[in-house]
């Protein structure tokens, strides 16, 4: 089964037609999460870590 990651961080004043939709298509909600970035200098690109309840990541 392929699996597609979809991330959606937006604003919008139709929050329950949006759910109404996703739901539709059996999105999987996971919650909202609390995130706090901590940034790091890099010789190259940027390297930051990220913190959350759900999601927790180093990106490069």
């Amino acid at each position: 089964m392929k699996v597609i990651n979809v991330e959606i961080k937006a604003r919008s004043k139709r929050n329950d037609q949006i759910r109404d939709v996703l739901m539709s298509r059996n999105a999987d909600f996971r919650g909202e999460d609390q995130q706090v970035d901590t940034y790091f200098q890099s010789s190259s690109g940027r390297l930051k870590l990220r913190e959350g309840r759900i999601e927790n990541n180093l990106i490069y």
